[in-house]
């Protein structure tokens, strides 16, 4: 049996051991096209209402709006990093910005040009939104599953390629640290970045979008830490 088979057939967990303890994690680099899953599941929530209530202008305004408004707060997720403190001024600077428009009364404007925009769209236009990010989605997943890493008791493994190339590395030379650069992204997916420090590699390997950040990082931490323990006791 080659290596490349023994890795794979490597039970996830411990759980069918006696000890009960990770025995190995899978880090999966994510593109931040996932982050749109909400306006996947919009288009398919409102090209079902607009196809069964298809005579009601208000109905499809509604949709519309709520459409437009969830892919707006897509493109501002992926295309900023919204730190902790950043993400409290933007929310204190948008309470400002409202209050003293209330105040002055400059948002009537605004309210009011909202109120003569009247976006529409048919079913087939959202079936064919969603339809596009499902077919990313099946590409997406299927790109995951030729390129991962593979956390285990004494080793790192990066395997990649359709053929299943494999790169190791002795996990006690291997520095792990977890960032949560984006906190909406961390809200939609629990998701954030692994950075791996490789002994002789002269830059740091950074896996983004890793998704359950805080669970893949306590299973490291559980792996490495039983193997050190062992290690000492031995």
């Amino acid at each position: 049996m080659s290596s490349e088979e023994s890795v794979e057939k490597t039970p996830a967990l411990s759980g069918s051991t006696s000890s009960n303890k990770v025995e190995r994690t899978i880090l999966r680099p994510y593109p931040k096209v996932v982050f749109f899953y909400l306006t996947w599941l919009a288009a398919l929530a409102c090209g079902v209402i607009t196809a069964v209530i298809d005579d009601s202008d208000k109905v499809s305004h509604m949709c519309a709006f709520i459409f437009l408004w969830v892919f707006a707060f897509n493109l501002l997720v992926v295309s900023f990093e919204f730190s902790r403190m950043l993400s409290v001024a933007v929310l204190f600077l948008s309470l400002a910005i409202v209050f003293l428009g209330l105040w002055l009364g400059f948002l009537d404007g605004l309210f009011g040009f909202m109120k003569k925009v009247h976006p529409t769209a048919n079913f087939q236009f959202y079936f064919f939104i969603f339809l596009t990010f499902t077919l990313v989605y099946v590409f997406v997943f299927f790109q995951t599953r030729f390129n991962y890493w593979i956390v285990r008791r004494n080793e790192l493994l990066h395997k990649h390629g359709f053929l299943g190339d494999v790169k190791r590395y002795h996990a006690q030379d291997v520095k792990f640290q977890k960032e949560i650069p984006d906190i909406f992204e961390y809200i939609l997916l629990r998701s954030g970045s692994m950075i791996l420090h490789p002994k002789g590699e002269d830059r740091a390997i950074v896996l983004n979008n890793i998704i359950g950040i805080q669970k893949k990082e306590a299973e490291v931490k559980e792996i490495l830490e039983s193997y050190a323990v062992r290690i000492d006791n031995d």
